[in-house]
């Protein structure tokens, strides 16, 4: 009975201490949603002289109708499901590796790592030299195997993926990092079973090693998604949105908006939208990929 009371007040002094935290945040992102929702409301642009007018829903009119935003929205999703797959795919396929015991696998487990600790603007300086249509090492070790040189980044078609190539080298280790920590906890007697019952390695990995991995995976990929729709850093490093707008995603256009044609309004209704797709498009993700006994 003691102990109960104990309990009950060792967990009234935890509510005590966590509710007014989660009330304070509550209530900044509804203050913080509140005033974004009335910015897309009216017209405020710093470049006029108007002052502030309610226009209702005239600025996601305008950005249902805006081709240039559509195109943006179209590439950010293309960015997101091949920078999401690929990252989780080699991901995989990397831990799986590193899960073997070789000789060096300590160093190439170390070295592997090191594309996640580099802030995005060094990856992006990094990336931008080697993508470099006139002295990139790219060119200079395709040209070793009779390759043509190639603009990686000033051609309309190809920029994009350049720019994806160096998302997936520097966050792949991300999904790396989260398989291997559940790879350790898998029961090595599991999979020796297997083995002795005649599995081939195929087998096992498909069908004991990557249902336990699933749980890791969902989570992987539902926080890799989130941070491929808010990638900013390498697309303005790398390419500024060129050439020719054809590397220019969501957050990019948006920023745009604000910063260069100060209309802040507009800008603000890019971004709330693009807020709406993208929980939306997670939520779905996460039905979908994520074990019912998680969500």
């Amino acid at each position: 009975m003691k102990r109960h009371g104990m309990h009950h007040i060792s967990r009234n002094h935890a509510r005590m201490f966590y509710q007014p935290v989660v009330g304070f945040l509550a209530l900044a992102a509804f203050a913080l949603l509140g005033y974004a929702i009335w910015l897309c409301l009216h017209n405020i642009s710093l470049m006029t002289t108007k002052g502030t007018q309610f226009v209702g829903f005239q600025n996601f009119v305008r950005l249902a109708t805006d081709w240039r935003g559509l195109q943006a929205l179209w590439r950010t999703v293309l960015f997101v499901v091949l920078a999401t797959s690929f990252e989780v795919i080699l991901g995989i396929a990397i831990a799986l590796f590193l899960d073997q015991e070789f000789r060096g696998k300590k160093f190439v487990r170390a070295v592997i790592l090191v594309p996640m600790i580099m802030t995005p603007v060094i990856a992006g300086l990094t990336w931008r030299f080697l993508f470099n249509a006139q002295s990139g090492m790219i060119n200079y070790w395709l040209s070793t195997i009779g390759v043509a040189p190639v603009d990686w980044l000033g051609n309309p078609n190809v920029a994009l993926y350049a720019v994806l190539v160096a998302d997936i080298w520097q966050w792949t280790p991300f999904v790396v990092l989260l398989a291997m920590s559940t790879l350790e906890t898998i029961p090595k007697d599991l999979v020796e079973a297997a083995r002795m019952d005649g599995a081939s390695e195929v087998r096992i990995i498909w069908h004991v090693i990557l249902p336990m991995l699933r749980r890791t995976l969902a989570v992987a990929a539902l926080i890799r998604a989130i941070d491929s729709v808010k990638a900013f850093d390498l697309f303005y490093i790398m390419t500024k949105g060129g050439p020719a707008l054809s590397t220019e995603t969501q957050n990019l256009y948006g920023y745009t908006v604000a910063f260069t044609n100060f209309d802040i309004s507009y800008a603000m209704t890019i971004a709330l939208f693009l807020t709406i797709v993208t929980n939306i498009a997670l939520m779905l993700l996460n039905r979908f990929a994520m074990p019912k006994g998680v969500r």
